[in-house]
């Protein structure tokens, strides 16, 4: 079946942003006494901000009220918001101007909110994708299926008509966990993480040569 659609996870793989997102979660969580392990977000890129804090706070035998674990991710956000570079990654928008093309959808499937999307993207790059879908859109986050199960019934096409751009082990396996064929794209970890993936790609052209006509 040829491809109809491409659902792209946001951070690290459209966008540079995880240094940014690192550095916030880093100063933010520093003052709460949480130091991070090495790679910790970018391990665990695509979780709701919920779901992170939460876990982190468990682990580490915090408590805090449901206001102020909602404070503590608005700063984070903000933080966030001031650091993150602008635009979409040179090579992404190439890629995803290709498919345009090709008249294949280009859909966003992420656990950022639309507050930091519209912060870091113009209007006419938000114009270049069909769908656009957050954390206001599903329940359980990454690695459950809800977002990409959730982008599936909105983009109208079969499981076999679409497949997935991911960077990080969650999303790989929430859209596996979805029934998507799934391309990992090496620009925040190394491959050995990635092995959940149906195909794991060290550049944008490979997607391109990789889909059926």
């Amino acid at each position: 079946m040829s491809t109809r659609a491409v659902f792209f996870d946001f951070d690290g793989t459209l966008i540079d942003s995880m240094p940014a997102h690192v550095s916030a979660w880093s100063e933010i969580l520093k003052g709460i006494g949480i130091d991070l392990e090495d790679k910790y977000f970018e391990m665990h890129e695509g979780e709701k901000a919920e779901d992170t804090i939460d876990t982190l706070l468990r682990e580490n035998g915090i408590e805090m009220s449901d206001a102020e674990r909602d404070e503590l991710i608005d700063r984070k956000r903000a933080l966030y918001r001031s650091r993150a570079p602008k635009g979409l990654i040179p090579e992404a928008r190439a890629l995803v101007n290709a498919l345009r093309e090709r008249d294949i959808f280009c859909d966003i499937v992420t656990g950022s909110v639309k507050r930091n999307m519209t912060a870091v993207l113009s209007d006419e790059e938000l114009a270049l994708f069909r769908n656009i879908i957050t954390p206001d859109d599903y329940q359980r986050g990454k690695p459950q299926p809800d977002p990409y199960l959730t982008a599936l019934k909105a983009s109208g096409l079969v499981p076999g008509a679409c497949l997935v751009l991911e960077n990080a082990p969650l999303g790989i396996r929430s859209a596996k966990a979805a029934g998507l064929y799934t391309l990992a794209i090496t620009t925040t970890l190394p491959p050995y993480v990635l092995n959940d993936a149906d195909r794991i790609i060290s550049s944008f052209q490979e997607l391109i040569d990789s889909i059926k006509p």
